[in-house]
């Protein structure tokens, strides 16, 4: 019995792996976590879209808006990539 794989194992790497990921991915650029976990745990495949999306506000230490232009920066870049400003 070595071999057999419970189905609660494969429920959990199936489906609540990619939830919890994508649930901290949204957190961590400031999207509603409880819908991007569901999504998330339903698609996997949307985590690419969450991991290469922008970030919508600003997050304490991980983003925040330019002083000069206002794009999102950041939270430990010391110089502006689009308006090459000291942020």
């Amino acid at each position: 019995m070595l071999g057999y794989v419970k189905p609660v194992f494969l429920v959990f790497l199936i489906v609540l792996v990619p939830g919890v990921m994508g649930g901290c991915m949204a957190a961590n650029r400031g999207r509603n976590v409880i819908v991007w976990s569901l999504l998330c745990s339903m698609l996997p495949p949307l985590l690419l879209v969450i991991y290469f999306s922008k970030p919508r506000c600003e997050v304490e230490g991980k983003f925040r808006r330019c002083s000069n232009c206002g794009e999102l920066i950041r939270w430990h870049e010391p110089v502006c990539k689009h308006c090459l400003t000291a942020g």
